[in-house]
């Protein structure tokens, strides 16, 4: 078989050594070229065409996102961004990236050399990246791509009375209230922003949302699909009630599961599976106080998180969807839960919304 052939840009000559000394002694893996700007990565990518691009996010000549932008239009290739740590700000544009067509997005490590763990993830999932089929994005430029998504919720003070007015307005769910939970993980930001964003303000159901992401980034996936969505979008807090209308994301390396009472219990258990948050507790938290008026959903990820929750809420009598094959990034978790016998429908993203409105819609009508 011929070695994966990797594009690097990344401006920083330290950082590109790491990701150069650790790709080189792959056998099935080839760096064909080295960008330090996002002009010269547009420019490598059209002439060599490689099956995987790393994409640093600040660079100068051209960012990390006007450069995916332009690549999606002119040359689809599979994009991971690998930006730098949340903690020190600035990576919105790295979300951004997953609107204009990257598939996926990783912290840069923040000791040198990287840890082992951490070193085997990244390369596992840059095969796994490699081999997903992109399609072209007809934006061709940062503006473009700007104007065809939504303005954020918090742009203008009218915006930001009315969402004032919407959250007080929003119903505390009650016993007789359904509940969503969704477990995603590699795909699953990009596929939440489309699924959310196509969910009205008055959605009659909190949505609680696990995504394995890197640590620190569940702050900035939440504002991302927050400035996406009519709905309500926040990371969740321990004792919270929750609301219909509302997302609740879990916030990174804690559990959440919802209580009898209809609060979020957010707590620093174990991982569960290697996951924390884990979709399987979040789901099994569903299927133990909430079911049968829980709709379980898994979209795109590696892995099987989420199965064993799926299963849990199928034999509680709760409806179970997943997304299908040829809009998932990665379909590890769906197929997981498929193979498992406890998927009620399969559904492809762009019809999500629609099904998880009507099944929700349908669960409301019940209770009232």
């Amino acid at each position: 078989m011929n070695p994966t052939r990797i594009l690097i840009a990344e401006d920083s000559s330290l950082f590109a050594t790491v990701l150069r000394e650790m790709i080189e002694p792959e056998p099935d893996m080839e760096i064909v070229a080295m960008a330090q700007n996002g002009k010269k990565a547009v420019e490598l990518c059209a002439e060599l065409q490689p099956d995987l691009v790393l994409m640093d996010i600040h660079m100068p000549v051209m960012d990390g996102l006007t450069a995916t932008a332009r690549i999606m239009a002119r040359c689809p290739t599979p994009i991971l961004v690998i930006t730098a740590d949340p903690y020190r700000g600035g990576v919105d544009l790295s979300f951004k990236a997953l609107s204009a067509g990257a598939l996926d997005l990783v912290a840069k490590p923040d000791e040198v050399p990287m840890r082992e763990a951490e070193r085997l993830e990244l390369l596992r999932k840059m095969r796994i990246l490699s081999e997903v089929p992109v399609v072209r994005h007809v934006r061709d430029s940062l503006g473009s791509a700007r104007r065809s998504k939504p303005a954020p919720k918090e742009s203008t003070p009218a915006k930001k009375s009315q969402e004032t007015k919407k959250t007080k307005n929003a119903k505390l769910a009650g016993e007789s209230t359904p509940v969503v939970g969704i477990a995603a993980s590699t795909g699953g930001p990009k596929a939440l922003a489309q699924l959310l964003g196509e969910l009205p303000a008055d959605f009659p159901a909190p949505i609680l949302l696990v995504q394995h992401i890197t640590r620190g980034f569940s702050t900035h996936l939440t504002r991302w699909l927050d400035a996406n969505s009519a709905l309500r979008v926040v990371e969740a807090q321990h004792g919270q009630p929750i609301r219909a209308g509302h997302v609740y994301v879990a916030p990174t390396e804690m559990q959440m599961e919802l209580t009898a009472s209809r609060f979020l219990k957010v707590y620093d258990g174990p991982a569960v599976a290697g996951h924390r948050p884990s979709g399987d507790v979040l789901l099994r938290s569903l299927a133990r106080h909430v079911a049968p008026r829980a709709v379980g959903v898994v979209l795109s990820g590696m892995g099987q998180d989420g199965a064993f929750g799926m299963a849990a809420l199928y034999r509680s009598g709760s409806i179970t969807l997943v997304q299908d094959e040829e809009s998932s990034v990665v379909y590890s978790m769906p197929r997981s839960a498929l193979e498992r016998g406890v998927v009620s429908e399969v559904v492809a993203l762009d019809q999500m919304a629609d099904k998880l409105g009507s099944v929700v819609k349908k669960l409301a009508e019940e209770g009232s």
